[in-house]
Parts: C-alpha cells; structure tokens; sequence
C-alpha cells in the first residue's frame, strides 16, 4: 500500500540540475523542517516527464495527511531555491506496509515481525527466498526463526528483505 500522489510542475530551463545534489538538497530540507526520515528518494523520467519522488518515514508511520504537509512544504521550497530547472511531478508518499527494507533502521524496527527473505550467495549463485521472523539483527549476523527453526546468515547475502503484513489471528481466514 503506498500513499500518494501530490504533484507539481517547475519550470523549463535547461538540463544541467545534478541528481546528487537534487536528492541532498531535499533530504536536507525535509529532515530539517519535518518530523520525518526520507526514506526514499528517486528524479527519473516516467513516461516522458521528469518525477522527483520523494519517500517519508517515521516509526510510528506516515499518513496522507503526512505525506500533503510535505508535499506543500517541499514544493514552496523547490520554488524558492530553483534547484531543478526543467518541468517536473513531484510525488510523495510512504514506503508502505511491505516495504523493503533499504537501511538498518529499517531491520531494527522489525525485529520480532514477519519478513519474506530473498537470499543470494554470489560465490554459488543460488538463490533462496522464504519467509521467517526477524529474531535478531545487526549489521554483521541475521538470526530468524522459520517453521524449519533458528536459521542464521549474514547482511551480505540478504537480496531483498520485505515487510510482511501480519493479520490478528480473529481476522485471519480459517
């Protein structure tokens, strides 16, 4: 589930903006000025027009209402310092319920909780994915617990990792 969609246009001038500094000039902005992490952020054309997307986190969650404030906050603010010279959609939104899981923060926040697993030893190139509790975490050693038991790998061969949405057993179908 991704909440969504607050757009904006800039202005065409010409094509030399550097993404680098598009992507730390908003990070800085949004996590100077709001209570929330950027979790994500991608300037890429889709289907012809350039889009800034701009994805917000916080541990409790973020809402439309959230994801607005920043929207308004962030355009005002590209309008002020004319960072991006070219006509653009800016986007902001959350990284959902199953998200992946693209920096530490977000391993620790999950630790106890279900996380669908794709593993890849480069060396072999097999690969594995399963879904298992997230028992443990640090940056050196992984520890979940699976219906096979404890299974323990490090960082390194974690692909992806993604949330996984987990329903009280009364809504559960049976």
């Amino acid at each position: 589930m991704r909440i969504l969609l607050f757009f904006r246009f800039g202005k065409e001038k010409n094509m030399s903006e550097s993404v680098d500094k598009i992507k730390s000039d908003v990070r800085a902005f949004v996590e100077t000025s709001f209570p929330y992490e950027v979790f994500d952020i991608t300037y890429k054309p889709v289907q012809g027009r350039m889009v800034l997307e701009v994805t917000i986190d916080t541990p409790d969650g973020v809402t439309v209402q959230d994801c607005e404030k920043v929207s308004r906050g962030l355009s005002d603010f590209l309008d002020g310092v004319d960072l991006i010279h070219r006509a653009f959609t800016l986007e902001v939104s959350s990284p959902g319920v199953e998200r992946v899981f693209k920096r530490q923060v977000d391993y620790e926040r999950h630790v106890g909780k279900m996380v669908r697993w794709t593993l890849l030893d480069e060396a072999t190139g097999r690969k594995e994915a399963f879904k298992a509790r997230l028992q443990e975490f640090s940056p050196d050693r992984i520890v979940v617990r699976s219906e096979k038991g404890l299974r323990e790998f490090p960082l390194t061969l974690v692909k992806e990792a993604r949330a996984v949405l987990e329903f009280p057993p009364k809504m559960q179908r049976g």
